[in-house]
């Protein structure tokens, strides 16, 4: 029934690393979406002169018009997905190219992420998110979990058999990283977000985001979708809606997701972010599946 399934990438890749995979006619199409974009949302294209807040979801819409310009670029070439799923942001981006709701509410969802922020500062929360390469899910939760409390940091992510995204206190995740390199990982980072996406802490300051996800009604999405946080078959506009309200604080298994596609029947996964990011962190059995970047197509 499913064979061929596009993977929506979350934010985090920096503009310039994105647009320099895009070919001519696809630059073309991208300024024009920007320029349209930033316009209505009141943002400058040059993201330094952004204000702070500002200038950082200024590159999360440029990942969301980058992806929409990718997916696009799919179908026009006749690569048609049997289903989908959307890694962290991501799934406010398939959200609005598989049709549950327009590309300018996706763009106002990532602009919600400031009043998430201004929370954040005014409660002095200091948090932040990590990635660790040389772990999974279980190594990852078990080892730090001898030293870090889930109140502290937890796995965010499990990502991949190799790379696991950590989420919490700033403090914590900077000291879990120093922990994770003596204990044999191969490498890791910490992301200087100021948020802790996917950890239940950001319940209690992403209201106002939340509230707004749920603030017009969604269409039941063009192409069937699969959650990222436990593997449920999406289908209507409700489902869409509730993935997205859930989004900022629920822990993701996308390891698991994309072993549920392959259970599925899927054999062809197409990474629609600009510059291959889904293929860099995700694994699937390479034997019976391969996994397509927009270089690659």
């Amino acid at each position: 029934m499913f064979k061929r399934a596009f993977l929506f990438n979350g934010i985090g890749s920096k503009p310039e690393k994105l647009l320099v995979n895009l070919p001519p006619q696809l630059m073309e199409k991208y300024e024009c979406y920007l320029d349209d974009a930033f316009t209505r949302l009141g943002l400058c294209k040059d993201i330094e002169k952004n204000s702070a807040y500002n200038g950082r979801v200024a590159e999360w819409v440029i990942s969301l018009i980058c992806d929409r310009v990718v997916f696009e670029y799919y179908i026009e070439q006749g690569i048609i997905p049997d289903i989908g799923a959307g890694y962290s942001s991501g799934i406010v981006s398939i959200s609005a190219c598989f049709g549950s709701v327009s590309h300018e509410f996706a763009h106002d969802i990532i602009m919600m992420n400031r009043s998430t922020m201004k929370c954040l500062e005014a409660n002095n929360m200091k948090l932040d998110m990590g990635v660790i390469i040389g772990m999974d899910y279980q190594d990852a939760t078990e080892y730090l979990g001898r030293r870090f409390s889930p109140d502290e940091l937890i796995v965010g992510s499990g990502n991949s058999s190799f790379h696991v995204m950590i989420s919490g206190r700033a403090d914590k995740i900077e000291e879990a990283l120093g922990y994770a390199l003596e204990g044999g990982a191969l490498k890791a980072f910490s992301f200087g977000t100021g948020v802790a996406y996917h950890h239940p802490v950001m319940e209690a300051y992403t209201k106002e985001y939340n509230d707004f996800c749920a603030s017009i009604v969604y269409k039941d999405p063009l192409y069937p979708m699969i959650s990222g946080f436990d593997c449920r078959m999406i289908t209507t506009g409700d489902e869409v809606m509730r993935e997205n309200i859930i989004n900022c604080y629920t822990p993701i298994r996308w390891d698991l997701t994309l072993k549920k596609l392959e259970e599925m029947g899927v054999t062809e996964f197409f990474d629609v972010s600009a510059n291959g990011a889904v293929k860099k962190f995700s694994r699937v059995n390479r034997r019976k599946c391969k996994i397509y970047t927009l270089d690659e197509v």
